[in-house]
């Protein structure tokens, strides 16, 4: 049963998988729009130097996560890679909502689920894939640029498995698709869905 239908606010979700380039994707959009931000999910990885504490995320002890969800502090949780756990606090999203801003995250399948359900009016999920006439091209693709950056090699199986089984099969799901074969139009692209989506709910002059 969705918990709200009728605040103000919207929160993008930006869905793919690993390799797809959402990082960038929803940095150059959030440098581009104003009104937009992002929103702050609990993480217990740690921060990356250009990170700061609750403006990505809010960076919290293992020992504090779970203590979050004891208390039903989060919307939904979920164990993304082993030891690496990810969040949406209640509170953050309501005080968005209510505020009738515009926040956008990167947030994985299983939590995107229970997002839109929670808030199908105020939730608008886009899914950021690579090219490929299938599943099998698209995942040889997301592994080359994977093993371009250097990414660990148990990472790369895991988030190919992830890719496989969850990611790519949702995207049929997804309010909108990107596909990120030339970057620059990526962005242009999800910044066209985005200002669209907001100008529908006069949300362009919003972001406290």
């Amino acid at each position: 049963m969705a918990l709200a239908e009728k605040l103000p606010g919207i929160i993008f979700v930006i869905i793919g998988p690993g390799g797809a380039g959402k990082n960038a994707i929803m940095k150059a959009v959030i440098a581009a729009i104003p009104a937009l931000r992002q929103l702050a999910t609990a993480t217990t990885r740690p921060m990356r130097a250009d990170e700061m504490q609750g403006r990505e995320h809010l960076f919290v002890s293992s020992q504090r996560f779970q203590e979050m969800i004891i208390r039903n502090e989060l919307l939904e949780h979920q164990e993304v890679t082993p030891g690496k756990f990810y969040g949406i606090p209640r509170h953050t999203v309501l005080e968005v909502l209510t505020a009738g801003a515009a926040r956008i995250a990167d947030i994985e399948v299983l939590g995107a689920i229970e997002f839109a359900a929670a808030y199908p009016q105020n939730v608008v999920q886009v899914f950021v894939t690579v090219p490929g006439d299938d599943i099998a091209q698209q995942l040889a693709l997301l592994e080359a640029r994977m093993r371009s950056r250097a990414d660990e090699a148990t990472d790369i199986e895991q988030r190919l498995k992830r890719a496989r089984t969850l990611e790519l099969p949702y995207q049929t799901r997804c309010d909108h698709i990107v596909v990120n074969d030339d970057l620059a139009q990526a962005i242009e692209a999800t910044a066209a869905i985005i200002r669209r989506e907001m100008d529908e709910r006069q949300l362009q002059a919003v972001g406290p």
